[in-house]
């Protein structure tokens, strides 16, 4: 009896008659948060239901003990043990709940799927195997629409993604898969990065931390352009003429199907030949007869920047003797350095000549890019394929049928930004019987796109020319690529130089103390420059918090654009917190002959913030105005209270100001207005934008307001915001943390 009575005050308890709940223990409701009247009386597949376990077992059909996962009120899980005894009979039970404390679970619900998420995906927890969603960010939900999934109250259930997503997430490891095809009930097609890293619970429990990025746009762009480079294959594919692509080494990235139709039965492995194989396996003669050097074979002439026209071939080997004419094209790098060539070979033979290009005309009717055919001597248009066709539709309307186009001027609806300059260009294209390449961006519905053309003249077989090709090809996601990688290697310049200068300045310093200390022990007269020894150290710390301060700022705003950084919410009155603040950096402000003066609009303003977050951006803003303020000015710091949702806070000083074209650029990162060495002020950079993000996490903002030699007024509003459990917190952070953030956000004042 003693034993029943001790598990009944120990386990959360549930009894039930004919499978209905008539009482619960105080243990049961605390471990689930519900209240009592809320089971009273329900059956057991309705606690199914509001436990959401329904999709892992029944209680009703355990038969032993069973291990699960049950969620709370709010949606928090826990994992349980649950057992039973019959009482009076079978249908006379009382069910037994043990929580399984798991640290791995709670480590995972503590640092995941809190309010923050990533801007471009999602991050959710399931179980391992049994993949049920444990807890999810604010961006699940989305995602799942995204993917077409019902997305009503997804806890507690296994989602209904595509199978091969669902076999990913099975399949017991760690990975990062790239590119995923999801397809929902409609039908529609969304592709997907997902990241999963499976973590190790306590005991035998197993976990997936799978986070899902949304990359549709670029893989479509991506498959775009491999159907481009499919098509572009097929077109040289189905040429009536041998195309051969190779390298600076001579080896042969590209052969098209004449070619290999003839290189073939004389090279055994067509698909890794290089130059030299193919000048062994055929005896290269001129038209004299002669055999030709290694040197001297057209291959080898164009990678050494020769442009070769009509150039005569002859082919001996075991094969009949083959004539053919040689067209080759150096290719060159952005350096202008010679990286490969294109050669094209034409039948020779008396008589065996074919038009030209006419297999490629036929071949690009459906191609998706712009080709067009045009005479030399007045423009006209004598051929254009559809994709072309339902360009030119999109842009003039008055354009309903091919005739509406067919026999006009080209150039009448070819954008260029010098007409003139660009016909000048292809003339001399067509008396050099070359090709020329024309670049054009141009903004289409406010977008900007990049196209790239190639205007190539037609050879007949008289040596004349006889019409233009051009082939457009839009190339907007290269120079997208470009521009961001540009962006990129900029960013990492402006971390270089200033981390490199505000890490050597705080060395140099400790280093030089380090050095005038080793003297005074060498010299046994550390108690006569008692003075100067604690100078060196007071120097020495304050260069180690700036040395600090640069790294931790370089780590939190690597942490921000991760999404990691979460609020820690209190309620405070903020207008003390203020005047706290104010008191604190009094000394600094007194030691550069600085007033600051705090002059609220209201005495007491409670609301809910994260004091750390809180102080950091106030002192950010107050150690800018103290660093570009002279002597005898002053700091003034207001508090309104806009409405009853919205709270401004000013930090206004008399300095040097910022001119108009600089204020948006203050909170980009890396930004330093006075690059020169003897700036003002040190600092990254860094400052001004992890105080906009930490505004921002608050649900706020940060603007400025500056006139060049005037001053400036930095605003931070933020809205406000009650816990719901309404607690009061007015001890905030002790004055020690306070005293040794100021030091940290101060550190570069005094340098």
């Amino acid at each position: 009896m003693a034993k029943g009575i001790e598990r009944i005050t120990e386990n959360p308890l549930l009894y039930t008659k004919d499978n209905i709940i008539y009482r619960v223990s105080e243990s049961f409701l605390h471990l689930t948060g519900y209240k009592e009247c809320e089971l009273i009386g329900k059956s057991l597949e309705e606690l199914d239901q509001l436990l959401k376990s329904e999709h892992q077992i029944a209680f009703q059909d355990i038969k032993d003990i069973y291990c699960l996962h049950i969620f709370n009120s709010d949606n928090v899980p826990l994992e349980v043990k649950v057992s039973f005894d019959s009482l009076d009979n079978e249908d006379h039970k009382v069910y037994h709940f043990e929580e399984q404390k798991n640290l791995a679970l709670e480590f995972l619900l503590t640092n995941f799927c809190g309010d923050e998420t990533n801007k471009n995906g999602c991050t959710a927890i399931f179980s391992y195997p049994d993949c049920i969603l444990l807890s999810h960010d604010e961006n699940y939900i989305p995602t799942l629409h995204l993917m077409d999934i019902a997305s009503d109250d997804p806890i507690g259930k296994c989602p209904s993604f595509s199978t091969n997503i669902l076999d990913l997430l099975k399949r017991g490891t760690s990975f990062h898969e790239f590119e995923v095809e999801s397809r929902g009930s409609e039908g529609a097609t969304t592709y997907w990065d997902i990241n999963v890293k499976m973590i190790s619970g306590d005991g035998t429990k197993q976990y997936l931390i799978t986070s899902f990025y949304d990359v549709t746009e670029n893989t479509r762009e991506s498959k775009l352009l491999r159907k481009q480079k499919r098509e572009m294959k097929f077109i040289l594919d189905n040429m009536s003429d041998g195309v051969n692509i190779l390298d600076k080494d001579g080896e042969y990235t590209y052969i098209n199907k004449v070619s290999k139709q003839v290189l073939a039965p004389c090279i055994p492995d067509i698909d890794t030949v290089n130059s030299k194989q193919v000048y062994n396996a055929f005896a290269m003669i001129d038209t004299k007869g002669e055999k030709l050097s290694f040197e001297d074979i057209a291959e080898q002439r164009v990678l050494r920047g020769e442009k070769l026209t009509k150039h005569m071939v002859i082919g001996a080997s075991e094969l009949p003797t083959t004539y053919y004419e040689c067209d080759g094209t150096p290719i060159y790098d952005e350096q202008g350095n010679i990286e490969g060539g294109v050669l094209i070979y034409k039948n020779g033979e008396p008589g065996f000549k074919f038009e030209e290009y006419t297999a490629l005309q036929e071949s690009v009717e459906k191609i998706s890019m712009f080709y067009a055919s045009f005479s030399h001597k007045d423009y006209k248009i004598n051929y254009l394929n559809q994709f072309s066709f339902q360009a030119f539709k999109e842009e003039w309307p008055e354009i309903k049928t091919e005739s509406d186009i067919i026999g006009k001027n080209f150039f009448n609806y070819y954008r260029a930004e010098d007409l003139e300059e660009l016909l000048q260009d292809i003339n001399k294209s067509i008396v050099n019987k070359s090709s020329y390449l024309h670049k054009l961006e141009f903004t289409q519905d406010g977008v900007t796109n990049h196209t790239k053309t190639i205007f190539q003249p037609i050879i007949n077989q008289n040596n004349e020319v006889e019409k233009i090709i051009a082939l457009g090809i839009d190339i907007s996601d290269e120079e997208l690529a470009n521009k961001t990688m540009a962006k990129l290697l900029k960013s990492q310049e402006e971390l270089f130089i200033n981390t490199s200068h505000e890490l050597k300045t705080p060395l140099t310093v400790i280093f030089s103390g380090a050095q005038l200390l080793n003297l005074y022990l060498e010299n046994d007269s550390l108690e006569d420059y008692r003075e100067d020894i604690l100078t060196i150290n007071k120097s020495t710390i304050g260069n180690c918090y700036r040395l600090t301060r640069l790294i931790n700022n370089i780590l939190d705003i690597s942490k921000i654009e991760s999404g990691l950084h979460e609020l820690n919410l209190s309620t405070y009155n903020v207008v003390g917190i203020i005047d706290d603040i104010v008191e604190s950096v009094s000394e600094y402000t007194k030691s550069k002959g600085i007033k600051i003066i705090f002059d609220p609009d209201i005495e007491e303003l409670i609301m809910a913030v994260d004091v750390y977050k809180f102080d950091r951006i106030l002192l950010n803003l107050i150690s800018n105005a103290i660093k570009f303020s002279l002597p005898g000015e002053a700091i003034l710091i207001g508090l309104v209270k806009k409405d009853k949702h919205t709270v401004s806070i000013s930090v206004t000083d008399e300095g040097i100001g910022i001119d108009q074209e600089n204020v948006d650029a203050i909170f980009e990162k890396f930004t330093q207005l006075n690059r020169n060495l003897n700036r003002i002020a040190e600092g990254t950079g860094l400052g001004l934008p992890i105080a906009k993000s930490l505004a921002e996490l608050h649900g706020g903002s940060i603007r400025v307001e500056s006139t060049l030699d005037e001053g400036s007024t930095f605003t931070i509003e933020l809205p406000i915001k009650k816990l719901e459990n309404g607690t009061s917190n007015q001890v905030h952070s002790s004055n020690m943390d306070r005293d040794e953030l100021i030091k940290y956000e101060f550190s570069d004042i005094y340098l």
